[in-house]
């Protein structure tokens, strides 16, 4: 194994290091196998392991010996959610309803360009009972834990695959985001998660929540790498991601916005931890501007309206044939959709076509909205309820707050850790920019990761029991 190397080294360098013959990536994956067989049982991570993945590893080896091409992610181990068809495992979407999941002879397009490009798919990522809720506590396979704190949730709905690449189970991870469901885990575990432009990401193979608001996008610990991993999976366009973020003079062109939407509601650390980020903007020459955007009040409750409609409208044979296959509590969750209008879709259309048009105006005067991601510390197993400021409130309404609005619009939007808290938690921030705007979310969190150590600190919570 190469010196300096381990399994919290960027996709970026790993990928470079194997294609140039210093790493062995048969050695880089097999180093993630092991790193799963001691930290899963604790975790609870993965529901399933390919059983090829060291067989891709050689195929990768062999071929950079002959001097041939071998991709931008040459040889990297990558966990995919357990909701996006693969043709080696099934897919149980977190659930019994299916068995002992579903088989598929071929792959999701988004796998396929991950394979393409030459990285190394090790297994499928637990998640919240078909992705529809935001803890990632599932009856059927049990909590995915925090790496930072086991007792803790990890968030959801990819909740596996954020704890797979906090833990160092692999280097990468693809998620998918209809409330927050790629931004939430990342929050909770000290990580990049970038939920991209509406339809930029293939949905081709992924099993739907919500047709409106469903996106799928990288869990990385670093702005470079989910650079690196959204170039890979848009098929559309030729830009360059990672050329666009060296040194230039872009950084003092940003305009950065404050709506009060993302500041409020949050308690006394991740308030903090985010004064201290836009203050160390502010410092470097950034101009912040006040920004409102109409019509944001109400977008978590159109997208409630739109989440639930459709989730029903894709369950409805599911639950008429074999509603005992479903958690008790998703179940609940999914037939409150019976009870949604079609004027109330209506308005929530309406509602949406509005705030398109509101986020379009606002970015017509700023490059980049800074917030949160979420308001407080993950809650702990079982707990039912989110702190802050000691106050009970419900999690989530208060988990998806943040992160709706931006689905309901489709603008793309990257968290990414700004802190710890005092007990040693992630802090996360939210940056949010225009339609096919996320090179501006690339420059400025690389940008803000080159002056901050937050994203290069590891968890030691998982050892506990591993």
């Amino acid at each position: 194994m190469k010196q300096g190397w381990d399994l919290f080294s960027s996709v970026e360098g790993t990928a470079r290091a194997i294609r140039h013959g210093k790493l062995s990536p048969t050695d880089v994956v097999r180093a993630a196998l092991q790193q799963i067989e001691r930290c899963n049982p604790r975790l609870n991570a993965l529901i399933s392991l390919s059983p090829t993945a060291l067989d891709a590893a050689f195929a990768i080896e062999r071929k950079v010996r002959a001097g041939q091409s071998v991709g931008p992610l040459a040889g990297v181990p990558v966990s995919i959610k357990d909701l996006i068809l693969t043709r080696d495992l099934p897919t149980t979407a977190g659930s019994r309803v299916f068995g002992t999941g579903l088989t598929s002879k071929k792959d999701a397009l988004l796998v396929r360009a991950l394979r393409r490009a030459g990285a190394v798919v090790v297994g499928k990522a637990h998640l919240h009972e078909f992705a529809f809720g935001v803890t990632n506590e599932n009856a059927h396979f049990g909590p995915a834990r925090n790496p930072w704190d086991p007792d803790r949730v990890s968030g959801g709905s990819s909740g596996g695959s954020a704890v797979s690449v906090a833990a160092g189970m692999c280097l990468a991870s693809i998620g998918t985001d209809t409330r927050g469901s790629v931004r939430i885990p990342s929050a909770f575990c000290g990580l990049v998660g970038l939920k991209p432009t509406l339809g930029t990401i293939p949905l081709e193979g992924v099993l739907p929540l919500s047709w409106t608001l469903d996106h799928a996008g990288p869990i990385v610990r670093r702005v470079r790498d989910a650079a690196l991993l959204f170039q890979v999976l848009r098929p559309r366009g030729r830009t360059d991601y990672l050329a666009a973020l060296s040194p230039g003079s872009w950084k003092l062109r940003l305009r950065l916005g404050v709506c009060d939407y993302y500041w409020t509601r949050l308690d006394g650390e991740t308030k903090d931890a985010l004064d201290e980020a836009v203050e160390a903007f502010e410092k470097h020459g950034f101009q912040l501007y006040p920004v409102s955007i109409p019509s944001i009040d109400e977008a978590l409750e159109a997208s409630r309206i739109l989440a639930a409609s459709e989730a029903l409208a894709y369950h409805r044979k599911f639950i008429r044939d074999k509603p005992q296959a479903y958690d008790p509590a998703v179940l609940e969750r999914l037939r409150q959709g019976e009870t949604i209008s079609g004027v109330q879709m209506a308005e929530a259309l309406h509602l949406r076509r509005g705030l398109i048009e509101s986020f379009r105006e606002a970015f017509r005067r700023v490059d980049c909205l800074v917030g949160a991601t979420v308001p407080s510390l993950p809650p702990r197993v079982g707990q039912g309820h989110l702190s802050i400021n000691g106050e009970q409130e419900p999690i989530v309404e208060n988990l998806v707050r943040m992160n709706a609005p931006q689905n309901v619009a489709g603008v793309p939007a990257l968290a990414l850790p700004c802190g710890f808290s005092r007990d040693g938690l992630p802090l996360s921030m939210q940056l949010i920019a225009g339609f096919n705007q996320e090179a501006s979310l690339f420059a400025l969190g690389h940008w803000y990761q080159q002056r901050t150590n937050w994203h290069s600190r590891q968890p030691s919570g998982w050892l506990e029991g591993a």
